[in-house]
């Protein structure tokens, strides 16, 4: 009785400091500005922005199909030149706001983008309000009369020193790309007029050709899964895994601690990882880049120890995290079935929630890291999404949390709440709050139905691969 009582003392006292530590890194109400999360937000912004405008360069001759995919995808073409608009003037309103931290050329290439973007897609009336937002700083002077020179007629004729000077300050990409295009054709220089537009056409087919090869995989992962489902009737034939642990579970209380308790030292790993290398951002260190895999060794040893080993189990025995011989290929087919289940609910949240104007803030999709940062960063965080988290938050939510309340609730209850808990320890916006919870119910049911981890660890991991390869194939 008072072992019991010291463990409900214990997960009390315990859930009260990983509120702390969890408020304090992840500061979830600290601001409700998600610019705020980024840590270069003018060079994120422009980055994004500029590739969706390059992937409608000679949009024209695309045909038919191909835009109606793109449309259903993204909106129209007029959508996303509206968004590009809003998000420059929404990060010119932040600098505004912070204007102690923010840096004139910082400012500067912002307004820029923005003026470019408003003389490309908007009319003469709208550019010459836009140039407003130049102020009589010598740089910003300069380069107003650039942007005049470009695209009125009233501006002075002649090609000076102080025009090719304002080309020079602005970023490289696709406002810079038009600017040169436009002057190119008002100085008669039709040889580099010709260069420039090719190469803005070469990488609008290129964006695009992107676009139609992750739509064909989805597509044909989907098809692939949903054949096997019927072929194979995933759904009905009898798991080649043990129970295992769903057999017997452990008692909410014991595995609520171990959870709790887990997740407590975990944060202060992160915690202490971050003051003890405190590197830049972009520095490769394993690591902090590797947090995930850290931060979960707390979690195995405390599973084996309090919960696997006192009834005589190890991680494999409990969890099925070996394939018997013969579920081979149920374990293939039951995963693509699975997986094929889980991009179809995803697809339709995304685009139910973007429909009903809930849509995630394009702040989510910007992962400097993988954008900005050097190959071995990338690899290494790659690895830690694609490979590390999957496996420590199957074992973290489905083999503890959810294997927890089975021992006190219905299989469907304890499904349900332990995707809720999976979604809201994330901290996305409602689109991926849903999208997270749709995911772990279908991750917890292949756990339930097949007694094993190993489909939903590798259904988590190809849907982390499928996330970040929009990152690193179209933002990069």
């Amino acid at each position: 009785m008072l072992r019991k009582k010291l463990k409900h003392l214990w997960l009390v006292c315990a859930s009260l400091l990983f509120a702390a530590v969890f408020m304090y890194l992840a500061h979830p109400f600290a601001s409700t500005n998600r610019l705020d999360q980024l840590h270069y937000l003018g060079v994120s912004a422009a980055r994004m922005m500029e590739r969706h405008l390059q992937f409608y360069e000679e949009y024209d001759n695309t045909t038919l199909v191909e835009r109606a995919i793109h449309e259903f995808l993204f909106g129209s073409q007029q959508h996303i030149e509206q968004e590009v608009i809003t998000t420059y003037r929404e990060v010119l309103n932040h600098f505004g706001s912070d204007s102690d931290d923010t840096g004139h050329w910082t400012s500067m290439n912002i307004k820029s983008r923005l003026i470019i973007t408003i003389a490309e897609k908007r009319g003469a009336a709208e550019l010459h309000e836009a140039l407003t937002l130049l102020s009589n700083h010598p740089e910003e002077e300069v380069l107003a009369n650039t942007i005049r020179y470009a695209y009125l007629h009233d501006a002075k004729p002649r090609f000076t020193t102080e025009i090719y000077a304002g080309l020079t300050m602005v970023p490289q990409g696709w406002a810079a790309d038009h600017l040169r295009y436009r002057i190119a054709i008002k100085t008669g220089n039709d040889r580099l007029a010709d260069t420039i537009e090719q190469r803005m056409k070469d990488r609008g087919r290129q964006h695009r050709r992107f676009v139609i090869g992750m739509v064909l995989t989805v597509a044909s992962i989907i098809l692939i899964g949903l054949y096997l489902m019927l072929r194979y009737r995933v759904l009905h034939v009898v798991s080649p895994w043990h129970k295992g642990v769903l057999s017997k579970p452990w008692p909410l209380l014991d595995g609520l601690t171990v959870a709790v308790t887990a997740a407590l030292l975990g944060l202060i790993i992160v915690m202490a990882l971050q003051f003890l290398l405190s590197n830049p951002f972009f520095t490769p260190h394993f690591l902090t880049l590797w947090s995930t895999l850290f931060a979960s060794l707390p979690l195995l040893w405390l599973m084996q120890h309090f919960l696997l080993t006192p009834r005589g189990l190890n991680f494999r025995s409990a969890f099925g995290l070996r394939i018997p011989a013969a579920g081979l290929r149920h374990f293939f087919t039951t995963t693509a079935a699975l997986l094929a289940l889980e991009w179809i609910g995803l697809l339709l949240i995304g685009w139910g929630t973007w429909q009903l104007g809930l849509g995630s803030h394009w702040s989510e999709a910007m992962q400097e890291r993988l954008v900005f940062g050097p190959t071995q960063t990338v690899i290494l965080s790659t690895i830690n999404i694609v490979v590390w988290a999957p496996i420590c938050e199957e074992l973290g939510f489905r083999g503890l949390v959810y294997s927890s309340l089975r021992s006190k609730l219905a299989p469907t209850s304890a499904i349900v709440l332990s995707a809720l808990l999976f979604s809201a320890l994330h901290l996305y916006s409602m689109a991926g709050f849903l999208s997270v919870f749709w995911s772990g119910l279908i991750l917890a049911y292949a756990y339930e139905r097949y007694h094993s981890l190993l489909p939903g660890m590798l259904i988590h991991a190809a849907g982390n691969l499928l996330s970040v390869s929009p990152v690193l194939l179209f933002y990069r």
